[in-house]
């Protein structure tokens, strides 16, 4: 099993599309496929057309087995459900004894071939605890200089996790790529300048993105053909670029 955590600490950056997506993705591929939402918001339950649930709140409070409280959201892709229970969830965390292993115990023995973790976008022991939990760590951001310096914060957790012992990878991957706009291929090319290989293919802004959600469907259903699948396919799934193909396979083998 491997755990895959999607951060960046600036909201509005495609993270809970990009989970959903490569969860899915990955589930119509034959993978087991777990998704967890770790944001109060709880939107990973209502993109897939599934109700908003204490999912975290039970796993870490209660402390229900996984089995018990996932939710079967598609074949092959169950889903943790999130909603505000989950802050509740986040104070238990902090006062626990171990609070930066919570999330390494309850997945521990998760009988899925990869598990997706939601981040929301803040820093918190929740946060931490998702990073310790995890095998790598996908960074969505929009080509702007706030989203990417959430990059940065990422990074400087990470390297706070690294240097307890914890291995961990990570890929960046841009988001609302829009190559009209001058910013947006500066950003692009600071980001390739500066982390090399690690960059993924970039995804087209595209408004079946925020459609999508609306119907609670994922990419894959609402618009198979659209920029954003396309983009999604490339960077998460189909291993077309060489630096996804190795990634995928550190992931999935």
């Amino acid at each position: 099993m491997k755990i895959i955590t999607i951060a960046n600490q600036k909201g509005g950056v495609g993270k809970t599309t990009s989970a959903v997506t490569l969860a899915h993705g990955l589930a119509m591929t034959e993978h087991r496929t777990l998704l967890v939402d770790l944001d109060p918001q709880g939107h990973v339950a209502f993109a897939l057309g599934a109700e908003k649930a204490p999912g975290l709140y039970r796993l870490i409070v209660d402390e229900d087995p996984i089995d018990q409280v996932a939710v079967q959201a598609r074949e092959n892709l169950d889903i943790i459900p999130g909603d505000k229970r989950t802050e509740k969830a986040k104070r238990t965390v902090v006062i626990s004894n171990f609070p930066t292993e919570i999330l390494s115990r309850i997945l521990k023995h998760a009988d899925y071939d990869v598990v997706i973790l939601d981040m929301a976008p803040s820093l918190d022991v929740l946060h931490v605890s998702a990073l310790m939990a995890s095998d790598w760590v996908i960074i969505p951001t929009k080509l702007d200089a706030m989203a990417v310096d959430g990059v940065n914060e990422v990074l400087r957790s990470m390297g706070e996790v690294v240097e307890r012992g914890h291995r961990l990878g990570y890929s960046i991957l841009p988001t609302f790529f829009d190559r009209t706009t001058r910013e947006t291929i500066v950003q692009l090319q600071a980001l390739v300048d500066t982390f090399k290989g690690r960059v993924w293919p970039p995804i087209p802004q595209d408004t079946h993105a925020r459609e999508a959600p609306a119907y609670g469907k994922s990419l894959w259903e609402y618009c198979s053909k659209s920029p954003a699948v396309m983009g999604y396919g490339t960077s998460l799934v189909a291993g077309y670029a060489s630096t996804l193909k190795r990634t995928v396979e550190v992931i999935c083998e």
